[in-house]
């Protein structure tokens, strides 16, 4: 499974400063467990169930994105990640929950909270290269993470049906264009706005990790 790579120095300085959180996400017992087919089911069914509402407001956070886009082409970009990302929500309510036989979450966990605020104060309140900055691990990190997932997957456990889920050239090339995005965007911006889009960058990444961290816990 290819890498999904920098679109330059920017972005590239955004996935070295990451990659310390990345190399601990990949190594997460959640990750090794999924990939194994051995995570508690109970593990599992808080991860979907909240990935779920996790959607919902990333979906939100990706249609106020487009709303502060520069140009019609990105608008629709975003409006599009937004739609599909709505899809995919549909398809864990009506498909994996019943296969799983797992209970739809009513509130966010503290961890889901924490993160989805965060992108949708940024998609609110933040200029357009911030809350991009903000938005893109979402996809960048989530990419690269199933990618890996699939790369040391053993065939036919128990989770194959969601592993499955992971492999996707066109949400692949959607990555590969936010990345572009972000680096056009980096590229633009002075010294004190590219290092608040790294900050989010980062922050964001992090917040994945810590979802992983609670979903074990459970």
């Amino acid at each position: 499974m290819k890498n999904i790579k920098a679109a330059g120095k920017y972005t590239q300085k955004m996935w070295d400063a990451v990659s310390s959180i990345y190399e601990d996400t990949i190594a997460h017992p959640f990750v090794v467990q999924l990939a194994k087919g051995t995570l508690d089911k109970n593990n599992f069914a808080h991860f979907l169930s909240q990935d779920i509402l996790y959607l919902k407001d990333d979906n939100l956070a990706l249609d106020l994105l487009a709303e502060k886009a520069p140009n019609e082409s990105e608008k629709q970009f975003f409006q599009m990640l937004a739609k599909d990302g709505l899809d995919i929500e549909k398809a864990l309510h009506n498909e994996f929950l019943k296969y799983f036989d797992i209970e739809e979450a009513e509130e966010k966990s503290p961890a889901i909270e924490k993160y989805t605020s965060f992108l949708l104060n940024h998609s609110k309140n933040s200029v357009f290269a911030l809350a991009a900055a903000a938005l893109l691990p979402c996809f960048w990190v989530f990419s690269s993470v199933g990618n890996h997932i699939l790369t040391i997957a053993e065939a036919d456990n128990e989770y194959q049906m969601w592993i499955d889920t992971y492999h996707s050239e066109a949400y692949e090339q959607y990555t590969q264009r936010f990345i572009d995005i972000v680096e056009r965007l980096s590229s633009a911006a002075d010294e004190e706005l590219h290092q608040e889009m790294l900050k989010a960058f980062t922050l964001s990444t992090q917040y994945e990790l810590d979802f992983f961290e609670e979903v074990m816990k459970k």
